[in-house]
């Protein structure tokens, strides 16, 4: 895995910007819409419900309602602040490698820039953490199928 394209952050950095995103949300609603793509843990309370707007294959906005733990919110505030205005193959091969990362596996391609995603590079350490950073990449997957 070439880490010239993969952003590094030591513990503090990650922590800050994990408990900046969960504290500090730009994208969460305060009620559902009853309109969206939902996702839920089989592990534990984290619920989400995400909605996403395309204009010719560009993703040009994305809210959600959700609760759950600083891992869950943090991770899907990160991951649409990353795919906001890219086109649904580069959003396709951001979620591609963000599992990859997660999961500790060689990434698809070395290539695609994951910002901020990459705090999440060690959750699988935490197995039931990998549960709460995977549920985005399912719900994104779900969107862009739709």
């Amino acid at each position: 895995m070439e880490a010239t394209l993969l952003k590094s952050f030591n513990n503090q950095e990650k922590q800050a910007i994990i408990f900046n995103a969960y504290s500090n949300p730009q994208y969460k609603l305060t009620n559902k819409t009853n309109k969206g793509i939902c996702e839920h843990s089989s592990v534990c309370v984290d619920d989400l419900e995400l909605n996403l707007m395309f204009k010719k294959n560009i993703l040009i906005e994305a809210n959600y309602f959700a609760e759950g733990c600083a891992i869950f919110i943090s991770s899907i505030e990160i991951m649409i602040k990353e795919l906001l205005n890219k086109d649904k193959k580069q959003i396709n091969d951001i979620l591609e490698n963000y599992f990859k990362l997660i999961n500790k596996e060689e990434l698809i391609d070395n290539n695609v820039e994951l910002g901020q995603l990459t705090v999440f590079e060690n959750v699988k350490i935490h197995l039931n953490r990998l549960e709460c950073a995977s549920i985005i990449y399912r719900a994104f997957k779900k969107g862009l199928n739709v």
